[in-house]
């Protein structure tokens, strides 16, 4: 299993009217599965904020495989929407 970062990047003020002075942190991560496919995760972290993750949270995941690409919902990470 190898792993990239492709992108990072942080968003502030975050567009959120609630969070108006949080700093969302934002990577998506390509991640290859020998002989299976790949997996591209956008995972968010928000460190300055209390009751949200500091550690990185999948908001969207899609696996790509032989038969297609399906996105998989990461329901734990609804706050960042």
């Amino acid at each position: 299993m190898t792993e990239r970062l492709v992108a990072e990047w942080s968003e502030r003020p975050f567009t959120s009217v609630k969070r108006r002075r949080a700093t969302v942190e934002h990577r998506v991560l390509v991640e290859h599965h020998g002989g299976v496919g790949v997996d591209v995760r956008h995972e968010v972290r928000c460190p300055d904020v209390d009751g949200l993750p500091d550690e990185w949270t999948p908001a969207e995941v899609f696996e790509a495989r032989q038969h297609g690409l399906d996105k998989v919902t990461a329901a734990a990470a609804g706050w960042w929407a």
